[in-house]
């Protein structure tokens, strides 16, 4: 995660140029659609309890969708699943990322 992904945003954040932006974009959805194949029908990343790996992807799938990234069917849903977890739900309040 934090050398195939998490490095690949980068030129978001610092402002890099349009050029590396887009192809960072396009290194992240392979990277993403590899996750997403891993991912497969578990509700987390290893199987059915949420760990800091899935912590982990959530900020990456966070960071995707504010720079406008579509994720494959699969990471949007662990997206989703992720921000309706009541703790999820109470650190983005408590952070004023709610």
């Amino acid at each position: 995660m934090t050398t195939e992904i998490h490095r690949n945003f980068i030129p978001f954040f610092r402002d890099g140029t349009a050029l590396e932006k887009e192809k960072a974009a396009q290194t992240l959805l392979v990277r993403f659609g590899t996750v997403s194949e891993q991912l497969g029908n578990k509700a987390f990343l290893v199987g059915e309890q949420m760990t800091i790996a899935d912590c982990y992807l959530f900020v990456m799938l966070s960071w995707a969708a504010m720079m406008g990234i579509v994720l494959p069917q699969r990471l949007s849903d662990h997206l989703t699943r992720m921000k309706s977890l009541p703790s999820v739900t109470r650190t983005l309040s408590a952070e004023g990322l709610a």
